[in-house]
């Protein structure tokens, strides 16, 4: 169910989201700007061919506002997921525009910030559906891992999983891990912080899978992000099966995965986020 902007609950960082789309609709880029570190990365995929595109630095974001989101004459927000913690806003909007000549667009993104000192250090800026009203999990070309350090920890991970080896999926995390998931029955997200609350996790959840298969949609990494779009078919232990799609997001520390936005593009039942 859609929320208005207005409807927020109030926080920090409902206060800083509310100003993010204030600063937008009134194209101040130095009010927007501000609320990035100097060395911020975005990484998005409202692109035409739909592979990420990375911005480092506030030059480059001014760049990018400038070009992409200032040329549009309106927008309209509402909020379809909301989850926060101290630095940490993982959410689903959907967003109406209305470019200068009239033409009116809709489109829905998951946005997922990390903040450090206070400034978003780290955004996905990923897509669920794209303006032609096609989603993020409809791409007909499989995307391929990488032979790359973190090709090597996504496959290391998928493997882990699947021989349901549970202390070598732990210590891939670091110690003060937070993992944020909203596959849950009333899709309100669930907050996993440790590996103790993530063991839990892992055994009551993932482990009760026989086994499944991956399909990579989208896949974005620099040398401590990883920004994918997975699709699962899954069999559980009783012979069931079934269909999910996620936006799994990694912000890694000393190579450690310390944030784990493990959110959902489409749900089991069919319905997307």
């Amino acid at each position: 169910m859609s929320t208005p902007i207005e409807q927020l609950l109030v926080s920090p960082m409902s206060k800083l989201y509310k100003e993010h789309i204030g600063f937008i609709k009134a194209k101040n880029v130095e009010g927007l700007l501000n609320q990035y570190a100097e060395d911020l990365l975005l990484i998005s995929t409202l692109t035409e061919d739909r592979k990420p595109l990375y911005i480092r630095g506030r030059q480059a974001l001014k760049e990018f506002f400038e070009s992409r989101i200032f040329s549009l004459e309106d927008i309209e927000t509402n909020l379809n997921q909301w989850a926060e913690t101290d630095n940490t806003l993982m959410m689903v909007e959907e967003i109406k525009t209305t470019s200068k000549t009239g033409e009116v667009g809709n489109v829905e993104f998951y946005d997922n910030w990390f903040l450090q000192n206070g400034k978003i250090s780290i955004h996905f800026a990923g897509v669920v559906r794209y303006p032609d009203g096609t989603y993020a999990n409809a791409g007909a070309v499989k995307a391929e891992v990488p032979t790359s350090p973190m090709g090597k920890l996504y496959k290391e991970h998928i493997g882990f999983i699947k021989a349901k080896n549970l202390d070598g999926l732990l210590n891939q995390y670091a110690e003060d891990i937070l993992l944020i998931s909203t596959l849950t029955e009333n899709r309100k997200p669930l907050y996993i912080r440790g590996r103790q609350a993530l063991k839990e996790f892992f055994e009551s959840r993932i482990f009760s899978l026989e086994d499944f298969e991956v399909k990579l949609d989208q896949w974005a990494e620099t040398e401590n992000t990883l920004m994918m779009v997975e699709s699962l078919k899954t069999k559980s232990v009783n012979g069931d099966v079934g269909e999910v799609s996620f936006y799994d997001n990694w912000v890694l520390r000393d190579g450690k995965i310390a944030v784990h936005f493990a959110g959902v593009v489409q749900y089991p039942d069919g319905s997307y986020a």
